[in-house]
């Protein structure tokens, strides 16, 4: 065989090896679905040039799909036009998700949640009420577990009223819940949060709904991987005579149905001086 036909070959065969190898990558990317959650801090304006500097860490991430919080349709929009994304946004809404993948169908419910179908699931992007935070009642009022019950009412309900809407298929629901999680709040851990125990009633209710903590589920011990999302930037409560603010895991990223399986799962920013958020997002990747 002369030196010309073992050339050609060999670059036929190093075109096929590329081949094999690009076919293989791709659908190993359609396998997989790479979720973060995070709360934008009334849209990047909290902090110098909020709206470019969220694009640069949600592009730095890895995410495939956002679920926004804090943000609105304008936020949004910009999010995803810098990214080259698609989005889902609904006026009046502080919930958006934002896309690298097709969006195939979409829906919002009151102003707690919208949800999107992306390669066959659907994700959910929510935020539960604010109002009577539980880490305060437990650490600043020394409240019992009665009366932190009591005032979880809301979250409770809302969860209830999410699980319901969400009904039986596939789903990822990603977003700020404003609760720690029962989880975290164990004997394990009760010296870090304030002496106490808690079942925390909303994540709880997903829980009873049927949805996985995908972060808990791959990071199980909640002393050595607390995987607090808040807060980065609040070290001091100073509402309450400067005393440390409670840092809690708030933020999730939960999933039932299907084959969906969390494969990986982290916290993800924080660090930096002008990260956009005063939470620290949330990134699950999942094997479709």
């Amino acid at each position: 065989m002369n030196r010309r036909v073992i050339l050609a070959l060999g670059a036929a065969f190093a075109l096929s090896a590329a081949v094999t190898v690009a076919t293989v990558s791709t659908a190993e990317a359609d396998e997989t679905l790479t979720v973060m959650s995070l709360n934008t801090w009334h849209g990047g304006s909290q902090v110098t040039d909020g709206v470019n500097t969220t694009v640069q860490e949600i592009d730095a991430s890895g995410a495939e799909v956002v679920a926004l919080q804090e943000t609105d349709k304008a936020v949004t929009q910009q999010l995803a036009e810098k990214l080259g994304w698609k989005y889902y946004t609904q006026s009046g809404l502080d919930v958006d998700i934002i896309s690298s993948q097709p969006i195939e169908k979409a829906d919002s419910m009151s102003d707690t949640a919208v949800a999107a179908k992306i390669k066959g699931v659907w994700v959910y992007s929510i935020h539960l009420g604010h109002t009577k935070y539980g880490p305060y009642n437990a650490c600043f009022d020394h409240d019992s577990n009665e009366t932190i019950y009591a005032d979880e009412t809301e979250r409770k309900e809302q969860t209830e009223a999410i699980v319901k809407w969400a009904g039986s298929s596939p789903a990822i629901i990603a977003g700020d819940l404003n609760t720690p999680s029962h989880m975290d709040w164990t004997e394990k851990t009760k010296a870090k949060h304030c002496d106490s125990v808690v079942e925390w009633p909303a994540t709880k209710a997903f829980a009873n709904g049927g949805y996985r903590d995908s972060y808990r589920e791959v990071n199980p011990d909640e002393a050595a991987s607390p995987g607090d999302t808040w807060s980065p930037k609040f070290p001091t409560n100073s509402d309450h005579g400067d005393r440390p603010e409670p840092q809690d895991r708030i933020d999730y990223i939960l999933y039932k149905g299907g084959s969906l399986d969390a494969t990986s799962s982290k916290v993800y920013g924080g660090d930096k001086q002008n990260w956009p958020s005063d939470h620290r997002a949330v990134i699950t990747q999942f094997k479709l």
